[in-house]
């Protein structure tokens, strides 16, 4: 299932991340590579770049030198962070699928606590695709970074309102109501 960003079908591929200039975006590592850390991911972002991450209380930075990412964190598949780009690039995230076709992959959530992520494999929908974020416990919420502030969803018995399209490498904050392994499979075709 490609979607208009990722370039391969396979398990093996790249995704292209438009980064603005300027403005946070919250983004998320959608596949493994050989080294899973900022200066792999992000080795093109401009000197002067952050990138912050989420601690569970608040935010750690970091900053891109004129070569390297100082200090330069280790971002596994489904994590998400938010980049502020000093100069308009478009990142390319290159490495493979951690789930095989029609495999699953987990990521656990705790109850109670914003966890900032996204979708561990190069998958777009939204929160209603039950591959995404449908089968999250009722009560749970989802928060989205705008540019200005965060768009907030909840998940009702049955569907999310509203309804928020996820794109491949974006990095969003959940709050599941209770402890929850979320599963996602990669398609088969």
């Amino acid at each position: 299932m490609a979607q208009s960003n990722v370039y391969s079908v396979n398990v093996v591929g790249y995704v292209n991340q438009p980064l603005p200039a300027g403005s946070l975006v919250a983004i998320a590592n959608p596949l493994s590579g050989a080294t899973n850390d900022l200066n792999t991911l992000l080795a093109a972002a401009p000197a002067k770049s952050t990138a912050q991450f989420w601690s569970g209380s608040g935010f750690t930075l970091t900053t891109k030198g004129a070569s390297s990412w100082s200090p330069n964190f280790n971002i596994p598949p489904g994590v998400g962070f938010f980049v502020n780009a000093k100069s308009a690039y478009t990142n390319t995230f290159v490495g493979s699928v951690i789930a095989p076709v029609g495999g699953s992959v987990t990521s656990s959530l705790p109850a109670g606590v914003l966890v900032l992520v996204g979708s561990p494999i190069p998958y777009a929908g939204d929160l209603n695709t039950t591959n995404l974020a449908l089968n999250l416990p009722a009560k749970s919420t989802a928060q989205f970074w705008n540019g200005a502030g965060y768009t907030l969803s909840t998940k009702g018995a049955s569907s999310w309102s509203p309804v928020i399209p996820i794109s491949v490498a974006q990095g969003f904050f959940l709050n599941s109501k209770s402890a929850y392994d979320w599963v996602q499979t990669l398609p088969a075709n």
